[in-house]
């Protein structure tokens, strides 16, 4: 049998982004009409949640392959697959972790130090504590739209350098336009993290950082954003070209997740 989706399934989870699909069963074959409307869904609201999905790795790596070719990651993998990886942590209540930018150590779209960054991000939930653990998302198509025409003016042509190093000497290190246009929509989005992104190209140390700083303050404004609450066998799929998340980690119990991440293009 084959998974069906009919719009009647299809709620937004808010104002800012994201839309519930209720009824799917990913365990069963995907028809590639279905793939289409759910790609469809996610070029007009950036992210979609679909609960109550209970997949084994290499089911998730399976739908994961509907949507392009996956891409491993450095840090964990799964026992399974090294498409899927494994991600788990505990006793992390009030435990957090400044990075270079204080207050915003943790805003990120996946891997944007990779040559050809992932188009798409699946985030699985097989174990949650019983309270906090929630990821928080922000619409970068919002933050770009927002900005003054003066900023815009002023970003429109400049590069940014993304590195990895955090996960190994040899993970690669990338430059990518820091206003992107998306490949299927043609919309423009705001493209740097605070987590990988450390140099407008071009620029002086002092700034660049004052550049990036302000950026990475506009990008993650509440009007922005959805708070995901998860529960067990959510399935989280996001545009990972115009969204950024953060992980939030306030729970003190088990959390585990599997997640993939779908090869996309060299950004433009």
């Amino acid at each position: 049998m084959s998974a069906v989706l009919t719009e009647n399934t299809v709620t937004k989870a808010s104002v800012a982004m994201g839309a519930r699909v209720e009824g799917l069963n990913l365990t069963r074959e995907m028809t590639g009409e279905a793939v289409e409307h759910l790609r469809s869904l996610i070029n007009e609201h950036h992210l979609l949640v679909l609960p109550d999905q209970n997949l084994e790795a290499l089911e998730l790596e399976r739908f994961g392959r509907l949507w392009g070719d996956l891409l491993t990651h450095p840090s964990t993998q799964h026992r399974d697959t090294p498409h899927v990886q494994w991600i788990a942590g505990k006793d992390r209540m009030f435990k957090f972790f400044p990075g270079t930018f204080p207050g915003f150590d943790g805003w990120h779209s996946d891997m944007t130090w990779h040559s050809t960054p992932p188009i798409y991000t699946g985030l699985h939930a097989r174990r949650m504590p019983k309270s906090g653990g929630n990821t928080a998302f922000a619409n970068q198509h919002l933050a770009y739209e927002m900005l003054s025409d003066e900023m815009k003016t002023r970003l429109n042509g400049l590069e940014a350098f993304h590195t990895g190093k955090v996960f190994g000497p040899d993970v690669e290190d990338s430059t990518h336009p820091v206003i992107r246009t998306h490949d299927d929509t043609g919309r423009k989005a705001l493209f740097v993290n605070a987590n990988f992104t450390k140099q407008i190209i071009g620029m002086s140390d002092t700034e660049s950082q004052l550049l990036l700083f302000e950026l990475f303050a506009h990008s993650v404004r509440p009007e922005f954003t959805y708070r995901h609450q998860w529960a067990v066998n959510d399935l989280v799929l996001w545009d990972n070209r115009s969204v950024m998340h953060y992980a939030i980690q306030d729970y003190a119990e088990s959390r585990v997740m599997h997640r993939i991440v779908v090869k996309g293009g060299v950004p433009r």
